[in-house]
């Protein structure tokens, strides 16, 4: 693996499933217990920006679907400061929340094409949990107001008419037009989290069996799971794993002597 690497999955990834955090603090983003709860813990991306601005990119373990959910109010809390967030599928929607401390919330559904049918499960797979697919399409001039008035909670000045430009350009995916929206909000030029580059085969063997274990534990989806205690640990491990990308208090040494005892369950 390459500096910064992440471990790849053994297919293709089609499509964009996944949640797309911004929010201003000292701790990086994956490490803070109220970003893990709502998003998930396996961040794939973190980017630092000006100010203490980060934008973290985060998938859910497969065990995490029924706890995930909160939304960013709870992060807005814990930080202190403005808190954006989005679940985007790039072949149906995003569905987009703010959270200001001691203020108002509020979210939006942005479609392609503006059909109020987008046809993607908002109630299971969605970390911004919402009634259903059949919510009205966000209207791009209100969205683009709002969206500066969260940035001017952050002490940003945004331009709600560039805002609303990028909304409405729909030439690229709806992560691209997520991203150039953020660019309008003024976090400024962000610099890459260097992900450590871990070798070692038994932290590559313990990353993919707590994939596939992720799946044991049982949720309201599939509640005659039994799982082990083998998967458990599996589980646990790949939690500490993703944690461990981020904290530089967790050696490899450590990641590895406890990858060794859940693959020896």
């Amino acid at each position: 693996m390459t500096a910064g690497a992440r471990m790849r999955l053994p297919f293709p990834v089609v499509s964009t499933h996944h949640s797309i955090v911004v929010a201003r603090s000292a701790t990086p983003l994956p490490l803070l217990p109220e970003v893990r709860g709502a998003f998930g813990t396996s961040c794939f991306g973190l980017v630092r920006h000006d100010d203490g601005w980060q934008v973290a990119r985060i998938n859910v373990r497969p065990h995490q679907w029924a706890t995930v959910g909160a939304g960013p109010g709870p992060i807005a809390a814990a930080t202190g400061s403005p808190v954006l967030a989005a679940w985007i599928s790039d072949f149906a929607c995003a569905q987009i929340a703010a959270a200001v401390p001691d203020g108002p919330s509020w979210a939006a559904h942005l479609i392609t094409g503006g059909d109020e049918n987008c046809g993607f499960d908002h109630k299971i797979q969605n970390t911004l949990r919402a009634p259903g697919p059949k919510q009205p399409p966000a209207d791009p001039a209100r969205l683009a107001a709002d969206l500066a008035a969260w940035s001017a909670a952050g002490g940003r000045t945004a331009a709600a008419e560039r805002i609303e430009a990028r909304l409405r350009d729909e030439s690229g995916l709806l992560q691209d037009r997520y991203f150039a929206m953020i660019g309008e909000l003024g976090p400024g030029d962000g610099v890459p989290f260097d992900i450590p580059d871990w070798d070692d085969e038994r932290i590559r063997e313990a990353w993919h069996e707590a994939l596939n274990a992720s799946y044991d534990i049982p949720t309201p989806w599939n509640a005659r799971k039994a799982a082990s205690a083998r998967s458990v640990a599996l589980v646990a491990w790949g939690e500490f794993h993703d944690l461990a990308e981020f904290d530089p208090a967790i050696t490899e040494a450590e990641l590895v002597a406890r990858a060794e005892q859940a693959l020896a369950l």
